[in-house]
């Protein structure tokens, strides 16, 4: 009986022993893919904060219109550009969606080169979406101008 202890608590050691060799390998190719996308990542979380920043403050300004009581009709005329322009945007924005879905593929077969070309085209993307808020903070600084 004791025997059988034994191989039974020899076999679950065994068993339960972390091959932390084979999972070496995996931990320095994860480690060199994250150093290889290292800046094109950075780029696009500041490219997405941007963004994020800029609709932030361009909403603050749509809010604070509709609160306006009595506006010129030149701030009127030129709230009613902002809105058509803000359309014309949506509609001509390219979809970041197939990257995103190409940079996860890549992710799960460290593909860097693939992960790099995603990433360009998200931060072309993002840097198109930038100026377009940007072209529009204008138009509210005006609106702003106008009001006050």
């Amino acid at each position: 009986m004791k025997r059988w202890i034994f191989l039974f608590s020899l076999m679950a050691c065994l068993v339960c022993t972390p091959f932390t060799g084979l999972a070496n390998d995996t931990d320095a190719a994860q480690q060199k893919y994250e150093e290889a996308i290292s800046e094109n990542w950075k780029e696009m979380l500041k490219g997405s904060i941007r963004l994020d920043t800029l609709n932030a403050e361009n909403n603050t300004h749509l809010l604070w219109w509709q609160d306006v009581e009595n506006p010129s009709k030149e701030a009127a005329a030129l709230v009613e550009q902002i809105e058509a322009l803000m359309e014309q945007q949506e509609e001509d924005q390219e979809s970041m969606d197939p990257y995103t879905k190409a940079k996860k593929a890549c992710d799960e077969k460290m593909n860097a080169d693939g992960a790099n070309a995603a990433l360009e085209n998200i931060i072309r993307i993002q840097q198109d979406r930038i100026e377009d808020q940007e072209e529009l903070a204008k138009l509210w600084e005006k609106v702003d101008g106008l009001v006050k």
